[in-house]
């Protein structure tokens, strides 16, 4: 299968975690689903991917963003790279979830962080960090 092949199938079964997220976060399967089944999918694309070229791995890849440049002029790279975003945010967002409801934080307050977390990974996280402070604070206070 071409890379771009699988960067196409990716981008739409790495749907079905993010709308279990948002439409049924409480349903007892939800993280088994993404956790281990999702994720562990991901990881074995990304594996096999990477290994795939890792013939022509040079360490010195990531040592400069020149180098990081050159390295994702192959399609199997950018495919890796893009799988390995799909798989950390998803799991990221996942680790919302979870901990939100943890410490009672509103559905619909961790809800909003999903998309920001899907589409902008770290300013999703950023975003639940401040509301779970914010939560947090409120409850030290009320203690």
């Amino acid at each position: 299968m071409e890379a771009a092949q699988i960067f196409s199938i990716c981008n739409q079964v790495i749907l079905l975690g993010w709308v279990l997220l948002i439409f049924l976060p409480n349903w007892k399967y939800t993280q088994t689903i993404i956790l281990n089944g999702l994720l562990v999918l991901f990881a074995c694309i990304y594996a096999f991917l990477i290994l795939k070229d890792i013939g022509n791995f040079n360490p010195e890849s990531f040592s400069t963003l020149a180098n990081v440049k050159a390295l994702f002029q192959n399609d199997n790279a950018i495919a890796a790279g893009w799988i390995h975003y799909l798989a950390f945010d998803l799991f990221v967002g996942t680790y919302i979830v979870k901990k939100s409801r943890e410490i009672g934080l509103s559905r619909v307050l961790y809800t909003i962080t999903l998309p920001f977390t899907f589409m902008f990974g770290p300013m999703g996280y950023l975003l639940f960090f401040i509301f779970k402070t914010i939560k947090t604070k409120t409850l030290n206070e009320t203690n």
